[in-house]
């Protein structure tokens, strides 16, 4: 019997599905899919944003976003509800199998809902918050018919579908001009946005040429096309956390001797670089400044772009609401963003850091949660890993890695988005699927993995 017949292993004994459902219903949820994609398309993306010479909307335009809601943003968490809904009849028959991670999640979740008791906008946060039920349910349910490899291998073909339009749209409006040094690729997006969707599909190209090193020259073509446009998007959170990210990931894929002792040479090495700029008085900082800011000194004085002051304008109104927060999604109101706009002198709806963003929202409470399933994440899919050697956990390793670092300035990773729902995916697949049996293609290749790691 072919494994496209067959559900996970259960009890002992395979649970024969019938072959109508796996050829209607996987044909029918991707056509479905690709509509919701095309509805979320148009309304997260702008065709005409790389027209944009600062990148900034009005605060007219920022308050106006956040008093109402987008109705075909609203259709397309619909849909992916609906997509879920779907799969979870007609998927693999299969047992759920709940971890520590999915559960700090869940507890996340439970307790953004639980704050629409003390919102100082229950509306607002009752209906951001049933956007985010819509969005679980349905990676929830699709990933029944996934292995966490399909997750990456959907990671790289967003990017690079996100890519190409955003080219595509740059050189139609005539603003690809990468030869300029203010120039900052944006395509469809904010750069910053850019940035993450490029970061994550980088991480997962680099997982896919390790999960099929038949083609891993083509994967790791897409790492290289993707990390330079990063680069272009001159995002320095999101640049920098990927070699980060992929820094840990080389690591995790080491035998435990060669984990000990290149913790230890990295230490080793910083304290004698260290060392020697002390004594000869060499400012590694001052002398690649221009280096490290990505050509965009202008815009950043001795305080992470603006950064530190808005957190210290951010920290009294966490101070009022320390344990509970203002309620999900529900801080960045017209009225905070007006104030906080004519405090710093510039237009902001957001913290520049998910931690400090969750704990606005959720409190300390919810940002303590937020933390500990990236944190539980991480260290599980490790282990993962070191048990099953399927690289294709160490996109999870990666991708957690690259949300911890670019969250540290960037807001954006505690709510839907596309990297934080890839790794959702990838996460809910194994739930449901990563205890399966290896079918035949995939034996072969855990044999070449096990090779290629020992």
């Amino acid at each position: 019997m072919s494994d496209a017949s067959q559900a996970p292993l259960i009890g002992g004994s395979w649970i024969t599905v019938s072959p109508l459902v796996w050829l209607s219903s996987p044909i029918a949820l991707t056509l479905f899919l690709a509509a919701v994609t095309a509805v979320v398309f148009f309304t997260e993306h702008d065709i005409s944003m790389s027209k944009s010479l600062t990148f900034v909307a009005e605060i007219e335009d920022q308050e106006s976003w956040a008093a109402g809601g987008n109705k075909f943003r609203q259709i397309a968490f619909l849909s992916c509800a609906a997509i879920g809904s779907i799969s979870l009849l007609f998927g693999r028959v299969g047992k759920f199998r709940l971890n520590l991670p999915v559960a700090l999640i869940a507890l996340y979740i439970l307790w953004a809902g639980a704050s629409s008791q003390w919102s100082i906008d229950s509306g607002t946060t009752m209906r951001r918050y049933v956007l985010v039920l819509c969005c679980v349910i349905g990676c929830f349910g699709y990933s029944r018919f996934l292995r966490v490899q399909d997750a990456v291998f959907a990671a790289v073909m967003v990017s690079v579908a996100y890519l190409a339009l955003g080219v595509l749209m740059e050189m139609f409006y005539g603003s690809f001009r990468p030869h300029i040094g203010a120039y900052r690729f944006a395509g469809t997006m904010h750069p910053n946005m850019q940035a993450a969707n490029l970061a994550m599909g980088s991480i997962a190209a680099w997982v896919m040429a390790r999960v099929r090193p038949q083609a891993k020259l083509i994967f790791y073509g897409i790492f290289c096309l993707l990390f330079l446009f990063l680069i272009l998007t001159k995002c320095r959170s999101a640049t920098g956390a990927v070699p980060a990210a992929l820094g840990i990931v080389w690591l995790a894929s080491q035998p435990r001797k060669n984990i000990v002792i290149g913790v230890l040479a990295g230490f080793w090495l910083v304290a004698s670089f260290g060392l020697i700029c002390m004594v000869s008085g060499f400012d590694p900082i001052a002398e690649y400044q221009e280096v490290l800011l990505m050509g965009r000194g202008e815009e950043t004085g001795s305080s992470l772009t603006g950064r530190l002051p808005l957190w210290q304008d951010l920290s009294e109104y966490i101070s009022r609401r320390p344990w509970k927060g203002h309620g999900y999604r529900a801080f960045w109101n017209p009225r905070h963003i007006y104030e906080i706009a004519v405090s710093q002198q510039w237009v902001i709806s957001e913290a520049h850091s998910s931690y400090i963003d969750a704990t606005l929202q959720l409190g300390l409470v919810g940002c303590t949660l937020f933390i500990l399933a990236e944190l539980c994440t991480l260290f599980y899919a490790a282990i993962l890993f070191r048990i099953t050697k399927r690289p294709a956990y160490l996109f999870l390793v990666g991708g957690v890695v690259f949300c911890v670092a670019r969250g540290l300035t960037e807001s954006g990773m505690s709510d839907p988005n596309a990297p934080s729902a890839f790794l959702f995916l990838a996460l809910a697949a194994h739930c449901w699927n990563g205890n399966r049996p290896l079918s035949a293609t995939e034996r072969a290749d855990h044999l070449d993995h096990d090779h290629d790691f020992s």
